[in-house]
């Protein structure tokens, strides 16, 4: 990822429009389309078509959960996905939320830092060519052999990094990180030490290793999506049981007390006043939002801090939802705002076009 390292994640759509954003972000000259994985639909289905629609821009799984599927299958579905696509495939990794793991996917979720470690590590041999065998501590495989023939491009994997053992493990055994919702100073004093001392411990050189965060996004011709964002900021900063380095982002921006705050109000149900409590300063820190000239600005003083791609996930204005089962209080649920389709597409369109 050495263009100009923007990406867009395509999620919330359905299948038909995200394949139609993926053509328009190529057009525009952004450099990567994401397809997360989560409630929306599969990663690789959407991803396949778009590759099959497009020629440059590049593929990128953001993320697929490791305990999601095994690793042979994980590995068969890359393969043909970096096949069709021409050799354009980043195949994103993460260890998902606890709660995702054990209620969807019915798994244990334990030892994460090692489960990614095993898993990684099935992938290289199998993408090597490798018959492989290996007994892991959390997975393992015996003697498959993937009868595929890859592109002379490598298949790049990312591990998705938002706390510092995971970024570790990232430097010392991946090509790149993605990240979500991290502050300037969470990448600078907390994101990049750590990859660095995995790359040390690994004795590998950080020269074409991608690191990269993605950001909700409210992209306006204006300052006006600073405030339409600022639910975005209290429903990502009250998310411990999703990633408690969210708050931790927070607090490395400096606004550890407002974020005390804002969680006492959701813990009382009051969502609303929850969101009131968002400074200004607050959501232009930890979001993409506002004007096409205040978003690049700070597009590059992340790069300034060593972040190699920046990725967009355009948002409803005004918009915030539970991210997991309890987040929010349920008798709070009544206070969630109504979703505003059209205003979703209308926010996808803009970053897409306002950031061409």
């Amino acid at each position: 990822m050495r263009g100009n390292g923007l990406g867009l994640f395509l999620t919330g759509l359905p299948p038909s429009l995200t394949i139609d954003f993926a053509g328009k972000a190529e057009a525009a000259g952004w450099e990567t389309a994401w397809f997360p994985e989560i409630t929306f639909g599969d990663s690789f289905g959407p991803a396949t078509a778009a590759a099959l629609k497009t020629e440059r821009i590049g593929i990128a799984t953001g993320v697929v959960g490791v305990w999601s599927r095994s690793a042979v299958t994980m590995a068969l579905q890359a393969a043909t996905l970096h096949q069709l696509s021409g050799g354009r495939l980043t195949l994103g990794l993460g260890v998902q939320a606890r709660g995702y793991v054990r209620a969807w996917h019915g798994q244990e979720y334990r030892k994460p830092v090692t489960a990614m470690r095993d898993f990684v590590t099935i992938l290289r041999k199998i993408f090597a060519g490798e018959l492989t065998s290996y007994a892991g501590e959390v997975f393992s495989v015996q003697n498959f052999h993937l009868d595929m023939e890859l592109p002379e491009a490598p298949l790049k994997i990312y591990v998705a990094a938002n706390g510092p053992r995971m970024a570790e493990l990232a430097g010392e055994i991946a090509d790149g990180t993605v990240g979500w919702f991290h502050s300037l100073e969470y990448v600078r004093d907390v994101t990049m030490p750590a990859i660095r001392r995995g790359a040390e411990r690994a004795g590998r050189s950080l020269d074409g290793f991608d690191v990269t965060v993605g950001f909700p996004a409210v992209v306006t011709r204006d300052d006006s999506g600073i405030e339409q964002a600022k639910g975005l900021v209290m429903m990502f900063a009250t998310a411990l049981d999703s990633a408690p380095s969210y708050l931790d982002s927070v607090k490395a921006a400096g606004f550890g007390d407002e974020a005390e705050a804002i969680g006492e109000r959701v813990r009382a149900g009051d969502l609303r006043g929850a969101v009131a409590l968002v400074p200004d300063e607050m959501a232009a820190a930890m979001v993409m939002g506002g004007s096409v000239d205040r978003v690049r600005a700070k597009i590059d003083a992340y790069r300034a801090a060593g972040l190699t791609g920046i990725h967009l996930l355009p948002s409803p204005p005004g918009g915030y939802y539970p991210l997991y089962e309890g987040h929010f209080p349920v008798e709070s649920l009544s206070q969630l705002p109504e979703f505003d389709f059209p205003a979703l597409i209308g926010s996808f369109s803009d970053a897409v076009e306002l950031l061409a």
